[in-house]
């Protein structure tokens, strides 16, 4: 069994907290739990929270939290990244209670992206209410995916592959390096990766996906009335199988917003490649 669960929680520095709640709340459905002129904390289910924004000058992703069981694996995985020069946090008591959280552990992926692993997630005992009707995926898969630009694939293969023992799903050849795809649940990818010529190391979106066509199709009507800015048409991805739509966040990173993903079964499942990212559509805009 892995010891990574979950891509369970996102943490970021925004430049714009009200342009992110209009997006986030008011076109993609996401339950707002406290927002101010300083942060914005959202919502996706039963946790308490699911994505937490600060305002800052500088964007940055201060935090992809991923989840183990207990303090057994967030130990071992200590020793591991400390064995390959990383040199992780423990979070102080302070530190685990302004995540809601019981403990978690940080460091920075070779990127510089803060990255956090914990356990003991507060649930919440009032039932998620979404502003759209969205219901979003999260049971046993988490959040969603996230995909990373990177300056180079190999470290970055070492931390999810070696440190953490993700699955590999599939690569795609979407350039000089394919993207990695891997999973750590049935989700076909938790996180994906490649290295691209002229583009900088930065996240490149993070998806969400809900349990019904039909919200998309709403969400995506309300961004091509100019609720936000279209990133890439609706489309069909090969290797995960979902339908979706990307939309520029206000922080210029981009969404997916999406329905049907792939789910993988562990036993039978054999890592492919694929030779294009969509079977139609994802065309881009702009």
């Amino acid at each position: 069994m892995r010891r990574i669960r979950e891509f369970g929680y996102l943490v970021a520095t925004v430049r714009d907290i009200d342009a992110w709640k209009v997006f986030a709340s008011d076109v993609h459905g996401m339950q707002i739990v406290e927002h101010t002129e300083g942060r914005l904390k959202l919502r996706l289910d039963e946790r308490s929270w699911r994505i937490d924004l600060h305002r800052g000058e500088v964007e940055h992703i201060d935090a992809v939290g991923w989840e183990v069981r207990g303090p057994g694996d967030i130990e071992a995985i200590e020793k591991k990244l400390r064995d390959h020069g990383y040199t992780p946090h423990r979070a102080t008591t302070e530190e685990a209670a302004s995540r809601e959280v019981t403990d978690y552990l940080a460091f920075e992926d070779p990127d510089g992206n803060g990255v956090e692993v914990y356990y003991g997630a507060r649930r919440d005992q009032t039932p998620f209410i979404s502003p759209t009707g969205a219901r979003f995926v999260t049971k046993n898969m988490g959040i969603g995916h996230v995909m990373f630009a990177v300056s180079s694939s190999a470290p970055f293969r070492e931390l999810y592959l070696d440190i953490f023992e993700l699955g590999l799903s599939d690569f795609i050849d979407i350039g000089p390096d394919p993207g990695t795809f891997l999973h750590c649940n049935p989700r076909h990818h938790s996180i994906a990766f490649a290295n691209r010529p002229g583009v900088a190391p930065r996240l490149g979106h993070l998806m969400v996906q809900v349990d019904d066509m039909d919200t998309v199709g709403r969400a995506y009507d309300k961004v091509l009335d100019g609720a936000a800015v279209l990133g890439s048409t609706l489309g069909k991805h090969t290797n995960d199988e979902m339908v979706s739509y990307y939309v520029k966040t206000p922080s210029g990173w981009e969404m997916e917003y999406g329905y049907g993903g792939l789910e993988i079964d562990e036993e039978t499942w054999v890592p492919g490649r694929w030779s294009a990212a969509h079977f139609w559509g994802h065309k881009r805009v702009g």
